[in-house]
C-alpha cells in the first residue's frame, strides 16, 4: 500500500541515473547542444524570414494591385478628343477679287500648323522611326526590353531618359508630366499600352509629329519645314527630313540657326568649335545612317541624301506654296512656281484652268493693322470672360493675345489691302514725311474707314518701317488732344440736331469771359469780329463761334453727344489728378477747344467723322468680322454696332459746312481737284498738335501728327502736315473713282445775312460804315429753304456820310454838295453808309476787348447808331470812348467839319472884291476912259 502511495503518476519525469562521463566526452556533448541549438535557431529566424517574406509580398501584391487599381488604372484612359493643342493662329483679309488671302500667321512660342498623316513625307516617319522607335511596328505602346533597362537604370542611379516608345513619347507630351519617379513611369506605360489598344499606329505617328518641339518656337513638322527650310511640308527632301527630325534629340543644341560653340557628338569623337548647323549636319548623318542600317532606305539614297547641300530659309515665299489645280478631273498639284502664268494669274500645266495661288503677307514684326486686331479680338474674348481689361505686365490684354496667338483661331479681318498699301507707301517713306524745323522726326498716325462698310481698311501707328513686335500703336494707344478738330462732333453737329442753329445763325465772335487780363477763349489770330455766322464759324475754326455756340446748346448735352452718340469713350465727365485737382471734359475747353483731359484716339475721331459720310448713322469701325476655331467653329461674330444719331439736314449741314472748311478754309491743303472733300482741322496749344479729320463719299481718315517729345510744329514747306499727309493717301486712291458730293445741294438756297441783326441783309448793312475788305457785316450762307431767314435787317439805318467830315451829313454838308457850288470839281460828295443800332452795353463789350484783338473799325466812332435797350435814340453820344465833342446832340457821329459859319464864310468867297483904279488928274480925258461916273453922265447927256 505505501509502496503504491509512493509510487509516480506516468506524467511525472522520472529521476534518470546520473550519467558521469570522461571528459572528452563531456566535451564533444557541449559542443554538439551548441552546435544544434544554433541550427535551432538558425532553422528558426529562416523560417520566420521566409514567412515574413511571404506575407510581404502577399501584402505588397495586395497593395500594388489595389495601388494600380485606385491610382493608375483611373489615369491611365487618354482620349484625344480631350486635348486642345496648342496650334498658330492666322489672319486673312480679302483681296481686290474677292479672294481670302492670308495676312498673318500669329507667332508666339508656339508655333504649330497641322499635318494630317496623309500629307506628312514617308522618310519622316522612317527617320522618325529610326532613331526614336526602331521596332515602332513591333510593340503594343510599350518596349519591354528597353523598358527594363531603363528601369534598371533609375534604380541604380542613373536618371538619363530613354527606354521611352514613340507612344510613349507622345502620352508624356499630351499629360506634360516630365518627372522622374516611378510613379509616372508606371502611369507612361499603362498609358501607352491602353492608347494602342484605343488607336492606330498612324494616329500615334500623326499626333507625335504634330506634338514635337523642334525649336524656335516650332511645334510639329509642318510649323519647322517652314521655319528651317523656307518650304511646305510635302516638299521636303529626305536629309531635309532627315534634318528636322534630329532637332528633336536636344533642340538647344540641333537647331540649324544655334550660335557657334565648341562641342563633339560622342565621347569618342574631338572637340570642335561647330555652328547650329554644322550640329545638325552631323546629326542627320546619323539619322540617315540609322535609317539605311534599318532598311529604310538604301545606301544610294542615303549617299544622296547625306551629299545633299541644305539650305536653310526662313518663311515660305508665296512661290513656294503649294496650289491645287480647281479642275477636279485634273487634280494636279505642285508649288505656285510650278504653273503657267502671266504675270498676274496662274493656270494648270496641265489642263489649263485658272487657279488662285493663295498669298501670304506674314511676317515676324506684325504690321499695325495686325497689332489692333489682336487687341480687339482679345478686348472682346475679356469682356465675354467677364474680366477687366488691363494692360502691362501679367495684364489680361497680355494674357488673351498669348492665348489668340496660340488657339489655332482663324481671323477674318476688315483688311483692303490696295488702302494698306497706299498708306504704307507715305508712312514707312521719311521723305514723304513734312520736314519741319525741329531735331526730331515728325511722327503721325492715320486711319481709314470704307464708307461703304463703315470698317476700318489701313491704319498706321507710325512713320518709317516698323521694327519692333507689338510696339506703341499712337493710331489706337495714344489718347491725344484733338483741338478744333472736335468741333463738329460736340459743337456744330448736336447744334444742328437740336434745331438751335443753321448755317445762317449769326453767333458772337468774342470771348466768354475774362480771366484776369486774358480772354476765354481766345481766336487762333487773337482777333474778334464781334459776330460771324456759323458757316464762316466753322469754315475759319473761329474759336468764339464755336463757345458761344456750346453755350446756346449747353454742355451736358454737348457732352452726352460725343461721348455716347459718336463713340468718343474717351471724353472724361471726372478725373483726380494725383494731387486732387479735379478735371473735366464738361467745359468749354474740352468739348470746343479740344483741350480734353486726356486726350481722343485717332481711330474713335475717324469713326465719328465717317458718320457724316453715312448719312446720319454713327458705325463703330471693325478691324474683323469673324473668329473661328482650327475646327471651324464660329468662337467670335463681330456684327458692327451702328445707329442713326443725325437727320439727313444735320448731315447736309455739317457736311457743306465742312467741304468749304477744306474747300476755301483752314483744310485748304487737303483739298483734291477732282473730289469733293468736307474735313475739320486741328491744332492744340503751342501747336504741338497738328490735325485733319476729313472724308469723301469713299473713304474717311484722321491724321494726326506730332512728337514723341511735344514740342511745337513749325513746318517748313506747308501749314498744316496733317492735311498734307492725308491728302497724299486720298488723292492716289480716289484716281480712278467718279467724283460725286458729299451733301445735297438741291436742298439749298444762298441767303445774304447781317452780321448785326442775324435777318436778311439790306442795302444799309452791305454799306455799313466798317464795311471794307477785312470787316464786311454782310456774309452768305447756304440753308434748306424752310430754314431760311423771313424778315429784313432793322438794325441797320441808312444815311448821308460825310467823308470829309468823317460824320454824318448835315444840312450844311448838303449845301457844299448841292449846285450852290457852281464849279463841279469843288462839290461836295457825299456818301451813303449805314449805321448799326447798339446799345452802351454793347458798346462796352466791345471796348473790354479793345486791348485783345478787337477789329480796329468796331473801335472806330462813325459806325455807331446809338440807342436805349427799347430801341430808342439816345440823343447824347459822345463816341465809344467818351473823348467825342459834338456841337449837336445826336446818336451817331455827325460831320463837324461843315458848319453855318464854314457856308458862310464859302459865299462870301464867291464875292469879287471892288478896287478904286488910280486916275491921273493932268491925262486928258476920252470918252470911255474916265471913271464910271463920268460914262453914266457921258451916256446920259452926251
Amino acid at each position: 500500500m505505501s509502496e503504491e502511495k509512493n509510487k509516480k503518476p506516468w506524467w511525472v519525469p522520472r529521476e534518470q541515473q546520473e550519467w558521469k562521463p570522461n571528459v572528452v566526452l563531456q566535451l564533444l556533448y557541449r559542443a554538439w547542444m551548441v552546435v544544434f541549438g544554433a541550427a535551432k535557431i538558425a532553422l528558426g529566424a529562416a523560417a520566420t524570414v521566409v514567412i515574413i517574406v511571404a506575407m510581404c509580398l502577399l501584402a505588397f501584391v495586395g497593395a500594388l494591385g489595389d495601388y494600380l487599381e485606385d491610382e493608375i488604372m483611373p489615369q491611365a484612359g487618354l482620349n484625344l478628343e480631350d486635348f486642345s493643342l496648342d496650334q498658330s493662329s492666322f489672319i486673312y483679309y480679302t483681296d481686290s477679287d474677292g479672294q481670302i488671302q492670308l495676312l498673318q500667321q500669329l507667332y508666339t512660342d508656339t508655333n504649330r500648323r497641322w499635318a494630317d498623316y496623309e500629307d506628312i513625307p514617308e522618310n519622316m516617319i522612317n527617320a522618325t522611326i529610326a532613331i526614336e522607335d526602331k521596332r515602332f511596328f513591333e510593340h503594343q505602346g510599350v518596349d519591354w526590353f528597353t523598358t527594363i533597362k531603363a528601369f534598371a537604370n533609375m534604380f541604380m542611379g542613373d536618371d538619363s531618359k530613354g527606354g521611352s516608345t514613340i507612344t510613349q513619347q507622345l502620352v508624356k507630351n499630351l499629360t506634360q508630366d516630365d518627372s522622374v519617379t516611378v510613379q509616372r513611369k508606371l502611369l507612361e506605360l499603362f498609358r501607352a499600352t491602353e492608347f494602342e489598344q484605343r488607336y492606330d499606329k498612324e494616329t500615334v505617328l500623326e499626333w507625335y509629329l504634330n506634338y514635337i518641339y523642334l525649336g524656335n518656337g516650332c511645334y510639329g513638322v509642318r510649323a519647322a519645314a517652314a521655319t528651317y527650310f523656307g518650304k511646305e511640308l510635302e516638299m521636303l527632301t529626305t536629309a531635309e527630313c532627315a534634318s528636322l527630325i534630329s532637332i528633336t534629340n536636344n533642340p538647344s543644341i540641333y537647331d540649324p540657326y544655334g550660335d557657334t560653340w565648341e562641342w563633339r557628338f560622342s565621347k569618342d569623337d574631338p572637340i570642335e568649335e561647330m555652328s547650329g548647323a554644322e550640329r545638325n549636319g552631323v546629326r542627320k548623318n546619323w539619322t540617315l545612317g540609322e535609317m539605311v542600317t534599318q532598311g529604310w532606305i538604301t545606301w544610294e539614297e542615303y549617299e544622296e541624301a547625306r551629299d545633299q547641300e541644305l539650305v536653310f530659309k526662313y518663311g515660305i515665299d508665296d512661290g513656294d506654296r503649294l496650289t491645287t489645280c480647281v479642275n477636279e478631273s485634273c487634280g494636279y498639284w505642285n508649288i505656285a512656281n510650278a504653273f503657267n502664268t502671266d504675270g498676274t494669274n496662274y493656270y494648270c500645266p496641265i489642263c489649263g484652268t485658272q487657279v488662285t495661288v493663295v498669298e501670304d503677307a506674314s511676317q515676324d514684326v506684325y504690321s499695325w493693322f495686325v497689332d489692333t486686331v489682336l487687341e480687339d479680338v482679345a478686348k472682346t474674348l475679356v469682356e465675354r470672360d467677364g474680366l477687366e481689361w488691363s494692360t502691362g505686365e501679367g495684364s489680361t490684354r497680355e494674357i488673351y493675345v498669348d492665348l489668340i496667338c496660340r488657339s489655332g483661331f482663324h481671323i477674318y479681318t476688315t483688311l483692303d489691302m490696295d488702302v494698306q498699301n497706299q498708306v504704307d507707301l507715305i508712312y514707312e517713306d521719311l521723305d514723304q514725311i513734312p520736314e519741319t524745323r525741329s531735331g526730331q522726326q515728325l511722327q503721325s498716325a492715320i486711319v481709314v474707314v470704307d464708307n461703304r462698310t463703315g470698317d476700318i481698311v489701313a491704319l498706321s501707328g507710325g512713320v518709317g518701317e516698323k521694327d519692333v513686335h507689338d510696339g506703341w500703336n499712337i493710331a489706337t494707344d495714344a489718347t491725344l488732344q484733338t483741338g478744333s478738330s472736335i468741333k463738329p462732333l460736340t459743337v456744330y453737329a448736336p447744334a444742328f440736331e437740336a434745331g438751335a442753329i443753321t448755317p445762317a445763325t449769326v453767333i458772337k465772335d468774342m470771348p466768354l469771359y475774362y480771366d484776369g487780363y486774358e480772354p476765354y477763349p481766345y481766336n487762333d489770330n487773337h482777333r474778334y469780329s464781334y459776330s460771324r455766322t456759323v458757316q464762316t464759324g466753322v469754315r475759319s475754326s473761329v474759336n468764339c463761334v464755336a463757345a458761344n455756340v456750346l453755350e446756346e446748346i449747353g454742355l451736358n448735352y454737348s457732352f452726352d453727344f460725343g461721348k455716347n452718340e459718336f463713340g468718343l469713350s474717351d471724353l472724361t465727365e471726372l478725373y483726380i489728378r494725383y494731387d486732387g485737382l479735379e478735371m473735366s471734359d464738361i467745359g468749354v475747353a474740352g468739348l470746343a477747344m479740344g483741350a480734353q483731359t486726356h486726350g481722343l484716339s485717332v481711330r474713335d475721331m475717324s469713326c465719328a467723322f465717317a458718320t457724316f459720310a453715312n448719312d446720319g448713322v454713327y458705325r463703330k469701325g471693325r478691324t474683323y468680322t469673324k473668329v473661328f476655331d482650327s475646327d471651324g467653329n464660329l468662337v467670335i461674330d463681330n456684327p458692327q454696332d451702328s445707329r442713326e444719331i443725325l437727320s439727313k439736314k444735320t448731315v447736309d449741314y455739317m457736311n457743306m459746312c465742312l467741304f468749304y472748311a477744306t474747300y476755301a478754309g483752314t483744310g485748304t491743303e487737303a483739298d483734291m481737284a477732282r473730289h469733293y472733300v468736307g474735313g475739320k482741322t486741328g491744332t492744340t496749344n503751342d501747336a504741338k498738335d497738328r490735325w485733319y479729320c476729313g472724308f469723301t463719299n469713299y473713304y474717311t481718315a484722321a491724321v494726326w501728327t506730332g512728337y514723341n517729345n511735344p514740342e511745337r510744329i513749325r513746318p517748313l514747306y506747308c501749314n498744316n502736315p496733317a492735311a498734307v499727309l492725308w491728302n497724299k493717301v486720298m488723292e492716289p486712291l480716289h484716281e480712278n473713282l467718279e467724283p460725286v458730293h458729299i451733301y445735297d445741294r438741291s436742298n439749298f438756297v444762298s441767303v445774304s445775312v447781317c452780321l448785326d441783326s442775324g435777318k436778311l441783309a439790306t442795302p444799309a448793312c452791305n454799306k455799313d460804315a466798317r464795311t471794307d475788305d477785312d470787316c464786311t457785316r454782310v456774309d452768305t450762307a447756304y440753308v434748306y429753304w424752310e430754314d431760311r431767314p423771313t424778315e429784313y435787317c432793322d438794325q441797320h439805318v441808312m444815311m448821308e456820310y460825310c467823308p470829309e467830315g468823317q460824320g454824318i451829313a448835315t444840312e450844311w454838308c448838303k449845301h457844299f454838295a448841292s449846285e450852290e457850288v457852281k464849279d463841279p470839281a469843288q462839290r461836295l460828295k457825299l456818301e451813303e453808309v449805314g449805321l448799326c443800332k447798339v446799345t452802351q452795353e454793347v458798346l462796352d463789350e466791345i471796348l473790354k476787348a479793345e486791348d485783345h484783338g478787337m477789329w480796329e473799325e468796331f473801335l472806330e466812332d462813325d459806325w455807331v447808331y446809338l440807342v436805349d435797350s427799347r430801341g430808342r435814340d439816345v440823343n447824347s453820344y459822345q463816341g465809344l470812348h467818351g473823348d467825342l465833342k459834338q456841337k449837336v446832340d445826336a446818336p451817331y457821329k455827325v460831320c463837324q467839319l461843315h458848319t453855318e459859319e464854314s457856308w458862310k464864310a464859302y459865299l462870301e468867297s464867291l464875292v469879287p472884291e471892288v478896287t478904286e483904279p488910280t486916275v491921273d488928274p493932268s491925262a486928258p480925258t476920252e470918252p470911255g476912259t474916265g471913271s464910271v461916273l463920268d460914262d453914266i453922265l457921258d451916256g446920259l447927256f452926251g
